[in-house]
């Protein structure tokens, strides 16, 4: 879990306004964050070959990344984690900060909005969202509270700037020496409490004073919760173990099985390779190396040096065939490499079933993929592919001979 708690100790910002970038979250917050959009913007209006590359089963410790993968497309928390992290990145040029909260009524706020509406070096900063409030629907709040201005003021929600200015009451106005770069401190110059009016501190600060000016008016405690300390909050009560549990069993679930039927004969087929090239191949100097139109056998410009075995692990004659057969084809003369594949799996088992096989065979297991099959012509299983005077040859094997002690030389 090291990498999701790096996301969670990522300074992050959200915002609000023209610069604002929605999270990738559950179906519900998207709703609301269109909601709000739609009315910040009614505002603005008032002005290598595939079946070598199956990226679905290599090896056993896939699982892993597999469940990571499918965890940032499943869990919102991490999704909205990822997002703000990402944001913290933008540059955003702000040199008057006002740190804001709910707490200041409906009254102050309107009159911090009415402060910075219009003024492109200034922000409103909110630590977070009220508390049970949702992620989207704490977006649409703050979004539907620009609205009410034209121009839209600006609006951010960056819990790391309460942190590097030292924020513990509001409204607190912040003027620094140059714009802001979220997730930057840079100088400050000035700061005051108790005050919506922008003016007085810059007057003060046109007049020579710098630093902490005090406070000059009514203040109020922060009433949102830190949004990092929230997510942080909700991150650890993650049941991990069920999720992973719910992703595994869903990863199986979707998966696309091309199940063959079994071998009801023995035979051996071979397959001629040669394709036609369609465009003229050159080496990096331009020199052409083939004409288009010309037949290649590609097994003359590579040896084809595996034996490649296609079985279903849900019939047990295949796979009491398949332990036999193993340790005959990798002494098998030209061969240098085993790749084992799989038609399908028991989805209900899934990763069990998997690991099981891998665990059995000590090798790793593919999935059978609809290219695979069409290059080989594969109808039946098992089969064994591999090569011999530059033509492919797929040893088909039937039930018959899988019982028996007998497996292809």
């Amino acid at each position: 879990m090291r990498c999701f708690k790096g996301i969670v100790a990522a300074a992050f910002s959200i915002v609000i306004g023209s610069s604002f970038a929605s999270p990738i979250l559950t179906s519900e917050d998207e709703v609301l964050i269109q909601q709000g959009q739609r009315i910040v913007e009614k505002a603005r209006q008032s002005k290598q070959p595939a079946w070598q590359q199956n990226r679905h089963i290599e090896t056993a410790q896939q699982e892993a990344k597999h469940f990571f993968n499918a965890l940032q497309t499943s869990s919102s928390t991490i999704q909205a984690m990822q997002q703000l992290s990402m944001n913290k990145e933008n540059v955003t040029p702000y040199k008057i900060l006002i740190f804001v909260s709910h707490s200041l009524g409906g009254r102050g706020l309107n009159d911090l909005l009415d402060a910075v509406s219009g003024n492109p070096d200034a922000v409103l900063v909110f630590r977070g969202f009220p508390k049970n409030m949702r992620l989207g629907e704490g977006i649409k709040a703050i979004q539907a509270l620009a609205a009410q201005k034209n121009p839209v003021p600006n609006i951010i929600i960056d819990p790391t700037l309460f942190r590097k200015h030292r924020i513990t009451a509001v409204p607190t106005i912040v003027m620094l020496a140059e714009p802001s770069s979220l997730g930057k401190a840079p100088q400050v110059l000035a700061s005051v409490q108790g005050i919506s009016n922008l003016t007085w501190l810059a007057r003060r600060v046109a007049q020579g004073a710098t630093g902490d000016q005090g406070i000059k008016g009514s203040i109020e405690t922060i009433s949102e919760p830190d949004l990092i300390e929230a997510m942080q909050e909700r991150f650890a009560q993650i049941n991990w173990e069920k999720k992973k549990q719910q992703i595994a069993g869903q990863f199986w679930q979707k998966q696309s099985f091309y199940a063959l039927p079994t071998a009801k004969k023995t035979q051996t087929r071979y397959l001629d390779p040669h394709i036609t090239a369609t465009n003229n191949i050159q080496a990096a100097d331009g020199t052409v190396l083939i004409k288009r139109g010309t037949m290649i056998n590609p097994l003359t410009l590579r040896d084809f040096t595996q034996a490649v075995v296609v079985f279903d692990p849900l019939d047990n004659r295949q796979l009491e065939w398949l332990n036999k057969t193993i340790p005959i084809l990798k002494k098998r003369q030209g061969v240098t490499r085993l790749t084992l594949i799989a038609t399908q799996f028991d989805k209900e088992k899934g990763w069990e079933a998997y690991t099981k096989l891998a665990d059995a065979v000590a090798a790793p297991v593919y999935l059978l993929t609809p290219d695979l099959v069409e290059r080989f012509a594969l109808t039946v299983t098992p089969s064994v592919i591999t090569a011999q005077d530059k033509l492919f040859v797929v040893e088909e094997i039937a039930p018959s001979v899988c019982t028996s002690k007998k497996a292809p030389a």
